[in-house]
């Protein structure tokens, strides 16, 4: 076990060199290095050596790339050497000379207390003492030191520095003649503070500054320092590694550019001059570096077109929000988003977006580039599939039509045309309805079935709208641009939907609003689209619970015990009673709907009508609907008739295309039951919903033709609920 470990520890090389070993800065008492790591393997630290004329002076050990050697003498001399370490062995040494910085020079000297601006000597004349001569002073961190110093005409000096801080250095000797000892005091005044400091200029890397030299008679000799540190940011306490949050300038004019700032970050920076090694006294400025623009990393349109979901990348630095643009559509400020998806609603359908997200940071703006939205892959293969699967179904269905026609015609004895065309009929005259009734239900609706399957089903796919619909299996959505809008709650999100449409009618675009029935978590946003829309008349085509299934909440009170959603109020205001209609029982309730107004409100429920079918009479039909109309007739004001079934599309598409047809048969003496279904579903899909509920309407009207003003129903049941003062429904 010795014996491998040795020879395992014998096959390990000796780490190589650093390199670029420079000094990065300098002072009259230090100086710092830099370099970089080898190449290969990452070593475990590195060695410092420095010598002053060739004894060694110091040496220390560091894990860092950079080192600052402290202490040293000012206007010296030094050999660096560095190499690294790795498991126990060393690199070859990398040297480097460097040299500390003198502070400054003395320019004006004296001779025991005396000042002037020469050496005045005893053995010397007047002449040779105005002589002026330039003394190198040495101010440094240490207390005391001593050097010999070169001065003109073959004169030596023994000079002593002491520190006197602002005051400059003190310096003491003897001439070699054998003068009396003497001392140099030089006295500096302090620069007054720079004027008018602010900043010139800033991106997300750099901040200028600028200022006016102080106001003393002689400002062309001053240098000036600056010096900054960082204040962080929103987000991150400390800067990115290797940046270095707290530094020092200097410049001989009065700007000054730093850089290699952090996007997005306050600095506090102070200017000051300094003449003859004497500080002036500090003047400060807060100020921060732009923000970094984001990077937007996906942008993906769902929903039809409808939506967009965008996702960006947090910027280096500080940021304090986010705006989004999409389409050209300006949304919110997004406080906190970056790194996760977004979903940008309310959109018009459209194939792509550009889209950009700006960064905003101390009201300064840093744009994104902008980005173009592309459809999700997923949702494209899905709509693809569902297009492809709709030719097909349209091809069959051309090639069933094709073949039944042709059968027909054959037996007819008739010639096949040369070219299968389908023509979907307009207007129809009064007097022309019933042929056009008896010509399409030969060949058990053939005709019918032609109209409905092919001419009403390309017209008859739903949009996916904004928001998304309170979830219920197998309920049908509208469609966004003829949506209902609530008003929004505050704090609550989607609270503006409901799953109700405006119908176009025979004199408005908006005559009706068909509605899904109210579910158990939708009959307090039902009350308020009743008090939005200040309807008036609510009509009611489903029960409750039909074949054992539920198809519709009980949404008004059952007895006198009020029901409260949010701030309105459903009570049992009074009345009630029963008659005989057509062999059913009908009853009457008043119920009050209470905010800080009142609305009177009136619910006609049509009870045998059944789900996905059609009454096996159109005289009960017929007769709700007289009801229903002379009641529509006197009330004035108020806003459109809510209609709702189960899903809210087939029943109720059946009665309002209904009222609408049998009204225009009154006022032009025509009808197009064709045209106004395939405009219905133009606002909400599937309104009369199956072929079934196609045909009874054309029924429905061929009996009206029929019939005179006055005739009862016979069968079916209706009752009405009369509801004053914001009032809701009941059911029998």
């Amino acid at each position: 076990m010795i014996n491998s470990s040795a020879s395992a520890r014998n096959h390990v090389s000796a780490p190589n060199p650093v390199r670029n070993l420079t000094a990065q800065a300098q002072n009259s008492s230090s100086i710092t290095l830099s370099w970089k790591a080898p190449e290969g393997p990452e070593p475990e630290y590195y060695w410092v050596q420095w010598t002053d004329d060739g004894n060694t002076t110091g040496s220390q050990s560091t894990a860092n790339t950079s080192f600052t050697a402290e202490g040293l003498e000012a206007g010296t001399l030094y050999e660096f050497s560095v190499n690294a370490v790795k498991d126990g062995l060393n690199s070859s040494w990398v040297a480097l000379n460097a040299s500390t910085a003198i502070s400054c020079l003395l320019n004006s000297v004296g001779y025991g207390d005396g000042w002037g601006s020469g050496l005045q000597t005893p053995d010397r004349g007047p002449e040779r003492s105005r002589t002026p001569h330039l003394w190198p002073r040495f101010c440094g961190p240490h207390s005391l030191a001593s050097r010999l110093l070169p001065m003109p005409r073959d004169f030596h000096f023994a000079l002593r520095r002491k520190r006197l801080g602002h005051h400059g250095c003190a310096a003491e000797g003897r001439g070699p003649w054998g003068s009396s000892p003497f001392s140099l005091y030089p006295h500096f005044s302090a620069p007054s503070e720079v004027i008018a400091l602010q900043k010139q200029n800033q991106t997300n890397s750099f901040i200028t500054l600028k200022w006016e030299a102080p106001a003393d008679p002689r400002p062309q000799s001053y240098v000036y320092w600056v010096h900054w540190a960082s204040r962080g940011h929103l987000q991150r306490k400390q800067g990115p590694q290797g940046h270095q949050d707290n530094q020092t300038g200097r410049t001989n004019g009065t700007r000054y550019t730093v850089e290699a700032l952090v996007p997005g970050t306050w600095y506090s920076f102070n200017v000051w001059a300094e003449s003859n090694c004497v500080h002036g006294y500090k003047q400060s400025l807060n100020a921060s570096t732009a923000p970094d623009p984001a990077n937007i990393t996906s942008c993906v349109i769902t929903s039809g077109g409808h939506e967009v979901i965008l996702a960006w990348s947090c910027p280096q630095g500080g940021y304090e929000a986010f705006e989004l643009e999409v389409g050209g559509q300006l949304g919110p400020q997004n406080n906190s988003s970056c790194g996760e998806a977004v979903k940008v609603s309310l959109l018009r359908p459209a194939q792509s977006y550009s889209a950009t997200v700006t960064t905003i940071w101390d009201e300064m703006r840093a744009p994104s580039a902008s980005v173009v939205c592309h459809v999700e892959s997923g949702r494209a293969g899905v709509i693809a599939g569902a297009v492809l699967s709709v030719l097909l179904l349209l091809v069959l269905v051309g090639l069933l039509l094709f073949f039944l026609k042709r059968r027909h015609r054959q037996r007819e004895k008739k010639p096949a045309p040369k070219d299968l065309e389908i023509r979907f009929p307009g207007d129809i005259p009064a007097e022309d309805f019933a042929e056009h009734v008896w010509r399409n239900e030969r060949d058990s609706n053939y005709g019918f079935a032609e109209e409905y399957q092919v001419g009403l089903t390309l017209v008859s796919g739903s949009r996916v709208p904004s928001l998304p619909p309170a979830p219920s299996p197998g309920l049908l959505l509208p469609d966004d641009w003829s949506r209902v809008p609530l008003r929004a709650l505050p704090g609550q999100p989607g609270s503006e939907y409901i799953n109700a449409s405006f119908i176009p009618g025979l004199w408005s675009s908006r005559e009706f609003i068909a509605a899904q029935g109210p579910l158990p978590q939708t009959v307090g946003d039902f009350w308020r689209l009743v008090w939005e829309q200040q309807s008036h008349t609510l009509v009611m085509l489903t029960n409750c619970v039909e074949s054992g299934r539920v198809k519709c909440e009980h949404y008004w009170p059952l007895d006198a015990q009020p029901c409260t959603h949010g701030p309105l109020q459903v009570t049992l205001g009074g009345g009630g009673g029963a008659e005989d209609w057509g062999g059913r029982g009908k009853r009457e309730g008043v119920w009050k709907l209470r905010q800080a107004d009142s609305l009177p409100v009136r619910q006609f429920h049509y009870m045998t009508w059944p789900d996905h079918g059609v009454p096996h009479s159109p005289d009960p039909l017929l007769a709700f609907w007289r009801m229903l109309r002379q009641w529509l007739d006197q009330t004035v004001g108020g806003g459109p008739p809510i209609v709702h079934c189960s899903a809210g599309v087939g029943r109720t598409g059946t009665l309002i295309a209904l009222d609408v047809l049998l009204r225009q048969l009154e006022c032009e003496g025509l009808v197009g039951p064709f045209g106004y279904v395939k405009k219905m579903r133009e606002s909400r899909p599937l309104m009369v919903q199956t072929e079934a509920q196609y045909v009874f309407l054309h029924q429905c009207i061929l009996r009206f033709l029929q019939q005179s003003a006055t005739v009862r129903a016979q069968e079916g049941a209706t009752y009405e609920n009369v509801l004053m003062e914001n009032v809701a429904a009941t059911e029998a």
